[in-house]
């Protein structure tokens, strides 16, 4: 980047803390000053002659660059937030933590400018601020990249970068077209992306999506950034990217909130840590100063013994076996059984067909070879109604999409697949409905106000745990657990937990999907390893390491150990 502009050119923009741009004397405040050059070449997150006329005048100095005093929220009979404090530094970044409904989301919303506080004040760099909205947040530097991105599926990537603050020429309202790609482009190359501006956003990843959020919070000058749980459905080595991206932000002088369920995330990334607790500020520790074991107490209010509870379970015959399944162009060779009171775990990185394989077992996806038994007879499932009537069941990985009616009440989702067993003369007995859900909502430790609760209103655990009822109103023999625990928090896990080996216990067979090494190797009695559609490695509870797992995950050899599939 060394060398003079010319002078029609628009200042470039970088992520480098201060660099030493050279202007063009009689400038004052520099807004169309032409950069002469800069002795950095890596890209930071505004425009150079802004970051020089900050520097003259002192501003982006204070000790932090967002401080949040005292702060308090309340919705009609719920205090979402009560009298929290958050700092953030200059080049930190700075995990937050706490179960699902511990008021992180409220939080968010009043950095952002969504939400107004009652009570509390805000200060960015050093300056109490009122802020008016979003748009306001935005003029300040600050940004939000959500886990489900929101974006323009049929507009282009350069079109969603500059939504909202578009390049038109003076005087006239013409878009400078070829300007927004090209800047683009050399966003999205400053932050090692491999696909087009001019790609459409619904051709993407969700990787690359939230590559293109962070470019358009890059373009739109943002020095404090936002990042919520962003690596929920990444892949292995797309939080490998993310991590490197990040990194390079923090490198710039960026400031970054990492919200996170993951304990890996927080320990490859962040400098501190905050717990929230029902609204309420816990405590702010350096991220090696504080262990798992205590940060989980700060985040739960109780000490969990044991994470993965694993009850003795007398393992019976065989309930379940696949031979040869295969699906063109998604899976093929698959071999594996499950008996009673087994948890198998199917294991992979994301993309390796672990989720199709169910699906097509279940009959919601594509199979067109191989055989499947229940119970040593061979199987005709050609529909979902086909497996339940088998005694199977399936707990889909979008618990919202597949897995729940978001604007129908707790009990009709749990009864919703006995509804026939339930009524009587055509008609639905309501007592007997209620009864069967409220037992099994007590019994699954759905936290509500009551069964006539919505179910877009709890938390995304107390959610899983509505699925996972729903599943025991039938009469099944297998489960298959896609995902069970994404997106909810570590005390939510550890019930979720607790009830996957109660099911076992009962001598229910668990096919149990998971993209969470720990929680496979923790709750498996055999791990089950997939790469690219096929079975790499069949391994017993007993050697099943992080690396072995990772080897098989990510090799292209096969090999089986221990017990037989």
């Amino acid at each position: 980047m060394n060398g003079t502009n010319s002078q029609g050119q628009r200042a470039a923009r970088a992520i480098s803390p201060w660099p030493l741009c050279i202007f063009r004397k009689g400038e004052d405040r520099p807004r169309k000053a032409k950069v002469v050059s800069c002795r950095l070449d890596r890209p930071c997150g505004m425009l150079w002659e802004e970051r020089e006329y900050e520097r003259k005048r002192g501003i982006g100095m204070a000790e932090f660059v967002l401080e949040l005093n005292g702060i308090t929220k309340t919705f009609p009979g719920v205090k979402a937030l009560d009298n929290v404090h958050f700092r953030l530094k200059p080049g930190e970044i700075h995990a937050l933590m706490g179960e699902n409904g511990a008021g992180k989301s409220t939080f968010i919303k009043i950095i952002t400018g969504v939400y107004r506080p009652d009570e509390g004040d805000m200060l960015v760099n050093g300056r109490k601020v009122e802020l008016k909205g979003p748009r306001h947040a935005a003029e300040l530097g600050i940004a939000a990249i959500y886990q489900h991105v929101t974006c323009y599926p049929d507009l282009t990537v350069t079109e969603n970068i500059f939504m909202g603050h578009e390049r038109v020429e003076k005087g006239t309202r013409r878009l400078l077209w070829k300007e927004m790609h090209e800047e683009a482009q050399r966003l999205l190359d400053e932050l090692g992306a491999d696909f087009h501006s001019r790609m459409t956003m619904g051709a993407l990843s969700v990787a690359q999506q939230q590559i293109v959020e962070i470019a358009k919070a890059l373009s739109a000058n943002a020095r404090i950034i936002i990042m919520d749980e962003p690596t929920a459905a990444l892949t292995v080595r797309e939080c490998e990217q993310l991590y490197a991206i990040t990194e390079r932000l923090r490198a710039g002088g960026a400031s970054i909130i990492f919200i996170s369920h993951r304990f890996e995330d927080m320990y490859r990334l962040a400098d501190n840590v905050t717990v929230f607790r029902d609204g309420k500020y816990i405590g702010t520790w350096g991220v090696h100063d504080i262990s798992n074991k205590d940060l989980i107490v700060a985040m739960v209010g109780r000490e969990v013994t044991q994470l993965f509870p694993k009850k003795e379970t007398q393992i019976g015959d065989e309930v379940l076996r696949v031979e040869g399944l295969g699906a063109t162009g998604y899976f093929a060779d698959i071999n594996f059984s499950v008996r009673r009171g087994e948890i198998v775990g199917l294991t992979g990185l994301v993309g390796s067909g672990r989720s199709e394989v169910c699906q097509a077992i279940f009959g919601i996806g594509p199979r067109d070879r191989g055989k499947i038994y229940v119970e040593g007879r061979e199987a005709s499932i050609r529909r979902p109604a086909d497996a339940m009537a088998l005694g199977i069941g399936y707990l889909p990985e979008d618990r919202q999409k597949q897995g729940l009616i978001l604007n129908w009440e707790i009990a009709g989702n749990i009864t919703l697949p006995a509804l026939r067993r339930l009524a009587r003369m055509g008609w639905i007995r309501r007592k007997a409905e209620w009864s069967v859900a409220k037992m099994l909502a007590e019994k699954l430790g759905v936290k509500a106000a009551g069964i006539f609760d919505l179910v877009g209103s709890l938390s995304g655990g107390n959610q899983q745990k509505v699925v996972v009822a729903k599943l025991l109103t039938s009469e099944l023999k297998v489960l298959i657990l896609d995902e069970p625990t994404k997106g909810v928090d570590v005390g939510a896990k550890s019930a979720i937990y607790e009830i996957i080996g109660e099911l076992a216990a009962q001598g229910y067979g668990i096919l149990l999907v998971s993209s969470e090494m720990p929680e496979v190797i923790g709750l498996s009695d055999r791990i089950v390893v997939m790469r690219e559609g096929r079975i790499t490695a069949i391994l017993d509870r007993s050697e099943a390491t992080q690396e072995t797992i990772l080897e098989a995950a990510m090799d292209d050899s096969t090999r089986e150990t221990g017990a037989s599939a």
